[in-house]
């Protein structure tokens, strides 16, 4: 048997050929539970049924998108996937898969959707990825994304994991898997619902909105008049304060492009506290 193996719950070619709503998966990538259960409870039951036979003489661990301090929309999708899982193993009398986090250090102003496939392999070539190698031993580790476009994280992983000759069998879970040869098609997917700073609004009012990477590069690009007119105004003092303190810890102050937008969100919350203290 294989140590590596793939599993994609869909496959496409363009948007219009998707089996799943560009728009959805969009809203993702910005935040939204909703959509983070439905794909990940989707994900969980196909592999199931066509995996319960080795899930359930393993033990394994499951591991989401490699991050830095900001969890990513595939890390939002894996824990409800994870759920998912878990409570179809532990119905058939199995013992539940664990869960571990892959660190990365490098946070860079790139989309990573426009990129080709050379650019994407030099950047992460340039990303430090971190393995706990002795957590791993004898478990069966499944790694989850949202899609695969170009295969360049499950490159580097496979990479890292013959750098530390571990031989663990391994399983790369997908919501989608790309099998174009246009790598920018992901830009169009990560934006089919979010087209401005406006349609955030709706998004992040949503109940158990999560916060995630993109979401706050995307901010960060915004039209500095916009972007307080028409997005800081409507966010509570608490967003705002999550906002700003992700950007120290991310290290996008160091980013010239994000400087004047992070100057923005601090303004916004002087505002806010300003206003405050005037009510009371």
């Amino acid at each position: 048997m294989k140590q590596f193996q793939e599993f994609a719950l869909h496959e496409f070619q363009s948007i219009e050929d998707a089996p799943f709503r560009a728009e959805q998966y969009s809203r993702l990538k910005f935040g939204c539970d909703e959509a983070a259960r439905k794909m990940g409870y989707e994900v969980a039951d196909a592999f199931f049924e066509q995996n319960a036979s080795a899930l359930l003489d393993s033990r394994c661990l499951m591991l989401s998108s490699p991050y830095n301090f900001v969890p990513n929309a595939a890390t939002i999708m894996t824990m409800h996937l994870l759920n998912r899982l878990n409570s179809h193993i532990v119905d058939a009398k199995g013992n539940h898969v664990e869960y571990a986090t892959v660190p990365r250090k490098i946070s860079y102003v790139n989309d990573y959707g426009l990129l080709s496939r050379e650019h994407r392999k030099s950047l992460i070539a340039a990303d430090r990825f971190y393995f706990n190698a002795q957590h791993f031993e004898g478990r069966c580790l499944l790694f989850v994304d949202d899609v695969k476009i170009t295969g360049t994280h499950e490159n580097r992983l496979v990479e890292l994991m013959h750098e530390q000759q571990l031989k663990n069998k391994t399983f790369f879970l997908y919501f989608a898997r790309y099998t174009g040869d246009r790598p920018d098609i992901e830009s169009e997917i990560n934006f089919a619902a979010v087209k401005s700073i406006r349609d955030l609004n709706r998004i992040i009012a949503e109940p158990n909105h999560h916060m995630t990477a993109r979401q706050i590069k995307y901010i960060l690009a915004a039209d500095p008049g916009e972007l307080y007119h028409e997005f800081l105004r409507f966010r509570s003092a608490k967003y705002l304060k999550s906002l700003y303190f992700n950007c120290l810890h991310e290290g996008y102050y160091k980013i010239q492009k994000y400087e004047t937008n992070i100057g923005v969100i601090r303004d916004a919350i002087d505002h806010q506290e300003a206003a405050r203290q005037l009510v009371v």
